[in-house]
């Protein structure tokens, strides 16, 4: 046995020291190649995305840096390993704001003449059955604006389609889900955010006896109806609000999603409290993976 194996064994065994003490917990740097226990054969692909960006607004910003990772999961939502990764650096055609610069660490001089091989990106789309990423609003307004391929592809979100605060983690931020799992990254680099968060759909959830995966994957088939309440008169704002409505300032409309099952219920209750008088205008669209999380209309 080499002098680097035998000091691995004893920093192992120093870290299972301190984790069975009940003062200390252990953090672990997150793998390259995440993988659940037990997995089995790969069932379908998934392809993690995160990108770094000029600034909020898909319309005016740009991406400056693009990470992707393809994996492998089995009919019980198991994640089977990595098969892909991909990390690029682009030419935004302007200047990186300096706050942008000191959260991604990310300079002008660093992404000057570069560009995304949007060949590459799509080829590693083509293998993947769904699209997942940890802020899917963000990340898919900036691929769709981006990649256009991306637009008919189903998305979902580790961070809004795993119920984390039910379960009871204060955050559903990445870095802070990644720390309560026992795991550490170096952040604020796309390739990193999208192994942290591979790694942490592998995990298995103790509350619900399945990996976070197998819970994204059963938000992901749900079909929901978006009520928008056209028409609503201004007093019924408060109820509106009460009942989950949130408003659009753009489009000026109160909106919610609703369970599919649930749209009678919704029609009835809309009914009695924002339209009573029988003009009910509220306008009602079947959401999927395909339509959740797009910005566009």
């Amino acid at each position: 046995m080499s002098e680097v194996d035998r000091s691995m064994q004893d920093v192992e065994a120093a870290a299972r020291l301190l984790d069975a003490h009940p003062d200390y917990r252990v953090v672990r740097r997150v793998p390259e190649d995440p993988r659940s226990v037990g997995a089995g054969e790969v069932f379908r692909r998934g392809l993690y995305v995160d990108v770094e960006t000029t600034g909020m607004h898909a319309g005016r910003d740009r991406i400056i840096e693009l990470a992707m990772v393809l994996f492998g999961y089995d009919e019980g939502g198991r994640i089977t390993g990595v098969e892909a990764t991909f990390d690029a650096l682009e030419d935004p055609g302007r200047a990186i704001p300096k706050e942008i610069t000191a959260l991604t660490g990310i300079r002008d001089e660093d992404v000057a003449g570069q560009v995304i091989d949007d060949g590459e990106v799509v080829e590693l789309l083509q293998r993947a059955d769904l699209v997942i990423a940890h802020n899917a609003p963000f990340d898919r307004s900036f691929m769709e604006a981006r990649f256009p391929a991306f637009v008919e592809q189903p998305w979902a979100c580790s961070s809004q389609d795993v119920p984390w605060r039910s379960l009871g983690y204060e955050s559903n931020k990445l870095e802070y889900l990644t720390y309560r799992i026992g795991a550490f990254y170096d952040g604020h680099r796309a390739v990193n955010d999208c192994l942290a968060g591979v790694h942490l759909l592998a995990q298995p959830l103790p509350e619900l006896e399945e990996t976070g995966m197998a819970r994204l994957l059963a938000a992901a088939r749900r079909v929901d109806v978006r009520f928008e309440a056209f028409g609503s008169p201004f007093e019924t704002k408060d109820v509106l609000k009460a009942r989950g409505y949130r408003w659009n300032p753009d489009a000026r409309v109160w909106w919610r999603y609703v369970p599919e099952e649930d749209v009678e219920a919704e029609r009835g209750w809309l009914d009695a409290n924002v339209y009573p008088s029988g003009q009910n205008a509220a306008k009602e669209t079947r959401i999927t993976a395909y339509e959740r999380y797009a910005s566009r209309r």
